[in-house]
């Protein structure tokens, strides 16, 4: 199994969108943009300020980041992640390869995002990267599941909680 990294191209837009319609998993994906539409979505991915980076296992997508610059005085990613369900046994790995990719890649001291309280999975996925709570927004976003606002959780992942998780794993640096 090869995992790899890249931009992805505007061709490949539809097909991201596709898989996450498919895993109808727009809800943990990014919470803040919300379902988009086909066409509101290749115009974020094509936005020039937004990294889309997928993650391919043995060529097909598996995983997607995206990250847009906090201003453009900052070294700070605000990101957005996801796992395609098929790959969710290797999501951590798939994760902890795309941080490396920004961090050997791009100059980025941390990247961060807010995660609904509710969403255990992503929150695990992300603290197997290296990701931390830094703390916590009350009823940021709305749940349709528990029909009410539900708190949010800071997280932040810098190269050093990135390298810690990875000795947490056993993996080589």
């Amino acid at each position: 199994m090869e995992i790899t990294y890249r931009i992805i191209q505007p061709a490949e837009y539809n097909i991201f969108y596709e898989l996450i319609n498919q895993d109808d998993s727009w809800w943990a994906f990014s919470p803040s943009l919300g379902q988009l539409s086909a066409c509101d979505w290749n115009a974020y991915c094509g936005n020039e300020n937004v990294l889309s980076l997928g993650c391919f296992v043995d060529n097909a997508p598996a995983g997607l980041l995206q990250g847009i610059a906090f201003s453009d005085a900052s070294r700070a990613m605000r990101i957005a992640v996801i796992a395609f369900r098929e790959y969710a046994k290797i999501a951590p790995a798939m994760m902890r390869g795309a941080a490396d990719w920004v961090f050997a890649s791009i100059d980025c001291a941390c990247m961060f995002g807010e995660i609904p309280s509710t969403n255990r999975h992503v929150m695990n996925l992300l603290q197997k990267t290296g990701f931390e709570k830094q703390g916590s927004i009350p009823e940021l976003y709305w749940s349709d599941a528990k029909q009410k606002f539900v708190n949010a959780t800071i997280v932040v992942c810098t190269p050093e909680s990135l390298r810690k998780a990875k000795l947490d794993a056993n993996i080589d640096l």
